[in-house]
């Protein structure tokens, strides 16, 4: 068969299978199957065709599973019913003004001249700051209405996520509904006079001293100390009589608290950048929103990743984020933290977002949001 022939008779099945695909397309939408139906049904088809696929059965798997996820999408797309996702997320959208607020009170860990700090002065230039010692008091602070928003740090470009956000996201009534990436430099401060020999401790928080651990490793005999805030560590030393400490935090913090650094710029590395998140009690999703953050845990199945993974390929949507954790108490299982650049307005992103958490053992959206 000459190549032309054979170009012709693939083209010829491609539009008759392009033909086929929209007919079942049209036929499932008018299916009034339940969820629990529909997986029964989809679950049928597969075993029936794999059975008749021979050596090609895997490929055959894959092919009807894409377009069976396909065809879930467009029955959610186009259903009348609503879920409680949508709604949560219809109400979101609703309620949110036009413009994200310039001021309100935030509720921010740590002290002033924390990167935390430096995080709500990026996002609200008009803000009215509370600082509290913890995180959970940040949250609790929200949920309370004692404040309308609150920052928190999430991720660090070289240290990764912080767990415990991801965990207070996952337990609070909080949503973020913006976001902001700060570029961290630390500096190792001390008291006038103090030299390097003197010092036997080194306190600053716990996610400073990973984003340090290459310098912090040349200092032998010396102590690291986690504390619950960079500007903190400085009030530490600052209040401290004698010599023998230091702290790693902003630069601003020398002034701030009469320190001087001893060594700057000790990050690992120059690209050294933290994402900050704004949580809010009242679901937000202010128009401009293009990024999704969502924790989701998978059955602990062969394929299961790659069934949600191809629900964001299918539709064309980037991902930007995907990191597993450990489920404390659960022995080798895992949960899912995912960041989609996407936006509810896109009349494809809710229907997927339904098929995705009918797909997923726990489901957690956690907002829909912009980064400034």
């Amino acid at each position: 068969m000459s190549d032309i022939k054979l170009i012709d008779q693939i083209n010829n099945l491609d539009d008759q299978m392009l033909e086929l695909f929209l007919q079942r397309m049209s036929l499932a939408s008018q299916s009034g199957d339940n969820a629990l139906e529909t997986k029964a049904r989809n679950r049928a088809i597969l075993q029936r065709v794999c059975s008749q696929s021979g050596d090609l059965e895997r490929y055959t798997y894959r092919f009807f599973e894409n377009m069976l996820e396909l065809t879930g999408i467009r029955e959610s797309e186009l259903s009348s019913g609503s879920s409680d996702l949508r709604n949560h997320i219809e109400e979101a959208v609703s309620s949110a003004d036009k413009l994200f607020p310039q001021s309100a009170v935030i509720a921010c860990q740590g002290v002033e001249g924390g990167n935390s700090q430096a995080a709500c002065d990026q996002m609200f230039p008009r803000g009215h700051l509370m600082y509290v010692k913890t995180f959970d008091a940040v949250f609790a602070a929200v949920e309370s209405g004692l404040c309308q928003y609150g920052v928190v740090p999430i991720e660090n470009s070289t240290n990764g996520s912080v767990r415990a956000i991801y965990e207070l996201l996952q337990n609070k009534n909080c949503s973020i509904v913006r976001s902001t990436r700060l570029c961290i430099r630390h500096q190792l401060l001390v008291k006038p006079g103090t030299k390097l020999s003197d010092i036997t401790e080194v306190y600053s928080h716990e996610q400073a001293l990973g984003q340090c651990s290459a310098y912090l490793s040349k200092l032998p005999g010396v102590s690291l100390h986690a504390c619950a805030n960079t500007a903190l560590a400085a009030q530490l030393v600052a209040d401290c009589p004698d010599k023998h400490m230091a702290a790693i935090c902003a630069p601003v913090c020398a002034d701030l608290y009469g320190l001087e650094p001893l060594a700057t710029d000790i990050q690992n590395s120059d690209n050294n950048y933290t994402r900050f998140i704004c949580i809010s009690k009242r679901p937000a999703i202010y128009p401009g929103s293009n990024k999704i953050s969502l924790v989701v845990a998978l059955d602990n199945k062969p394929g299961a990743l790659y069934d949600t993974l191809s629900l964001f390929s299918n539709l064309g949507i980037n991902m930007t984020k995907l990191e597993s954790c450990p489920i404390s108490g659960r022995n080798f299982e895992f949960i899912f933290l995912i960041d989609l650049d996407a936006s509810v307005e896109d009349p494809n992103v809710i229907p997927m977002l339904e098929q995705l958490q009918r797909n997923c053992r726990s489901f957690h959206f956690l907002g829909n949001y912009s980064e400034v």
